[in-house]
């Protein structure tokens, strides 16, 4: 049985966000998935959803389901106002906690889902092993459509799922600043980065190398680099 304050309780939990955050996370999954399921599978959602998820639940859209997560992702993240990465890993959560509740459902969404999302509606912990670093809240591997938005808020990064990289024109007095304050931040999010010297400055490399990825928390690690940089370069 799905309970809209364990679905809450997971997701806030599992993703590590707030109640709010959770709440409209929940809203907009379930809308999505009910866009693109058939009418049978929408109404054994409305019908087995707590009643203030059902009653705002879509009529299905008159097109098959999404190609790849990454649209799905984005289609989520719009609703929400969160970047697609971000949305990735809210709608593993909100399908996780579906499957807690009612498997038979999950398997249902799971049919109408790119697998990578339909992995997390059939076998959460084993999706959980396969895509992410194998810990509760850990984070989220990125297909290379949801890889692409999140480049574009990163210029000066470049690279594909398996590592982005920047080089950081930058006189050898600053470097060590720079790494420094790059250092606090990286231990403020518990994650790492790599650098090495360059004959202009300094490289660095963002990628969870426990499963060879980029990872949502890599692209949290890249911004943070990216505000160290201005803020040495504009002699912070």
């Amino acid at each position: 049985m799905i309970t809209y304050q364990g679905l809450m309780d997971h997701v806030t939990r599992n993703a590590n966000v707030s109640d709010d955050e959770a709440r409209r996370a929940l809203e907009a999954v379930t809308g999505e998935l009910a866009r693109h399921v058939d009418t049978e599978t929408r109404d054994r959602l409305v019908e087995q959803l707590p009643a203030g998820l059902g009653r705002h639940v879509p009529a299905p859209r008159q097109e098959s389901g999404p190609s790849t997560s990454g649209r799905l992702a984005q289609e989520v993240g719009e609703q929400i106002g969160c970047p697609p990465e971000r949305a990735t890993h809210l709608t593993r959560m909100v399908l996780s906690g579906i499957h807690l509740g009612e498997p038979e459902l999950a398997d249902a969404l799971a049919s109408r889902l790119p697998e990578e999302f339909a992995q997390w509606a059939r076998d959460p912990d084993g999706a959980m092993g396969r895509s992410d670093t194998g810990q509760t809240g850990a984070p989220s591997r990125l297909d290379q459509a949801t890889l692409e938005h999140a480049l574009g808020r990163l210029p000066d990064w470049e690279g594909d799922t398996t590592g982005l990289t920047r080089s950081v024109d930058l006189p050898r007095v600053r470097v060590t600043p720079l790494l420094n304050r790059i250092d606090r931040a990286a231990h403020g999010i518990d994650h790492s980065y790599e650098h090495e010297f360059t004959d202009s400055g300094v490289a660095f490399t963002v990628r969870t190398a426990s499963i060879g990825a980029v990872t949502t928390r890599d692209i949290e690690m890249a911004e943070r680099i990216d505000e160290a940089v201005a803020a040495i370069g504009s002699g912070g």
